[in-house]
């Protein structure tokens, strides 16, 4: 296993120093290469801002495990954020049988927040397709990235949880699309911190709203088992995975959660807000929104994600943004 471990006061490119000399691996221009048996892909660095650092991991096929081990700190006033979707290689967790739902937490696309006072430690498993963004930022800096927040109401919640002072959940559509471009353009970005200031915001921003939504419901006492949770998990991953076909039909997403249809579509829109249906025509109204934003005919787009009338996609695209597939592609 590799183990990189680090104080509050220590830069994230201590990192690169420790996995180089462990892996000599290549390093240029702030971006760490994975390459060979070791593994594929990279892990980057950028500090934004002042109190705002950020990592990202884009590997896959590690030989062994990746750790990081953000070591406690009394006097951090800051927080360690994560965004992680980790995947078997060449398919979804999805498709794994019921009775080899991967048991441990680490293993899950997931995202969490956590008081650097009491540290953190996260966990690449070898073998995986991992992409992830973790940000260490102090109090005064979350003010800042996200105008009109009070960073103490985390702190509050956080305090009120007892000795955990972590919040975790599974990762949603918002997040693996914001991942996903943030991979693909980060290395040859011409401004890649402000690339990443803005991406880093939006993320921030999903998260924090999540971990209200989170902390209401454990509040009114509506937490679910972490059984649920990853069930869950794997019914949302199907959704995503599966958004070029047609809505697969509650049964299928009850067989896939080993819940029953009822219980399935109560704890789903308790936990992600949306219907099973809602859920996955946004998560695919999104896919045609970046599409379009490469500027991809209309009749394209809507083939590509699997309408084959684009009349019935003008229609559920206006429903959902108040405006045509037309209109976005050309606003004046």
């Amino acid at each position: 296993m590799s183990y990189v471990s680090l104080e509050n006061s220590e830069s994230f490119l201590k990192c690169f120093e420790v996995i180089a000399e462990d892996k000599s691996c290549i390093v240029s221009d702030s971006v760490l290469y994975f390459s060979g048996k070791m593994g594929k892909g990279f892990v980057t660095v950028a500090g934004i801002a002042t109190g705002i650092e950020v990592l990202a991991v884009n590997l896959s096929m590690l030989s062994e495990d990746l750790t990081f081990n953000f070591l406690p700190s009394p006097d951090a006033a800051s927080y360690i954020l994560t965004f992680d979707e980790i995947e078997i290689s060449g398919k979804g967790e999805i498709d794994l049988p019921i009775s080899q739902s991967l048991p441990s937490e680490r293993l899950h696309s997931s995202v969490s927040i956590a008081n650097a006072i009491k540290g953190r430690t996260v966990t690449y498993p070898k073998e995986r397709v991992i992409r992830s963004i973790i940000i260490r930022v102090r109090h005064t800096a979350l003010d800042q990235l996200i105008r009109d927040f009070d960073a103490g109401a985390i702190a509050r919640i956080l305090e009120s949880r007892g000795g955990d002072h972590l919040l975790t959940w599974p990762i949603t559509f918002k997040y693996r699309l914001l991942l996903n471009d943030f991979m693909t353009e980060i290395i040859q970005h011409p401004f890649r911190e402000l690339f990443t200031i803005r991406n880093v915001s939006v993320l921030v921003e999903y998260l924090l709203q999540q971990f209200f939504v989170m902390d209401r419901l454990s509040r009114d006492g509506n937490v679910l088992s972490i059984q649920d949770t990853h069930s869950l998990s794997r019914v949302e991953q199907h959704l995503c995975l599966h958004y070029k076909t047609e809505f697969p039909g509650i049964e299928k997403l009850s067989r896939i959660s080993a819940m029953s249809p009822t219980s399935l579509k109560t704890k789903f829109k308790k936990y992600y807000g949306e219907t099973l249906f809602g859920y996955y025509q946004k998560n695919k109204l999104e896919h045609a929104r970046k599409l379009l934003d490469s500027k991809i005919p209309v009749k394209v787009v809507a083939t590509e994600i699997g309408y084959s009338n684009p009349s019935h996609f003008t229609l559920a695209f206006k429903k959902e943004y108040g405006f045509s597939p037309w209109h976005y592609l050309n606003p004046h």
